[in-house]
């Protein structure tokens, strides 16, 4: 098993942090991979633009992982 694997029962901590500031956190379990993490934060974060740092830690398991995600508002096609 991978260090970094999810399991669906797995209680698993998320927060992103961008600008110094905490845009979005949450703690769940039901996930069933990484990918899974990272859109659930995406999507609790709404739109943000430039570099953010995300912490995930499965609490279950006992690892942790920090990941860089960039974030980019495109522009309006008139």
């Amino acid at each position: 098993m991978k260090k970094t694997a999810v399991n669906i029962t797995d209680m698993v901590f998320a927060k992103l942090v961008a600008g110094g500031r905490v845009i979005a956190t949450l703690c769940k379990s039901n996930f069933s991979s990484l990918d899974e993490v990272v859109n659930a934060m995406r999507s609790l974060a709404g739109s943000f633009i430039g570099l953010a740092q995300l912490t995930i830690r499965n609490k279950t398991q006992g690892w942790d992982l920090h990941l860089a995600l960039a974030n980019a508002r495109l522009p309006r096609i008139a």
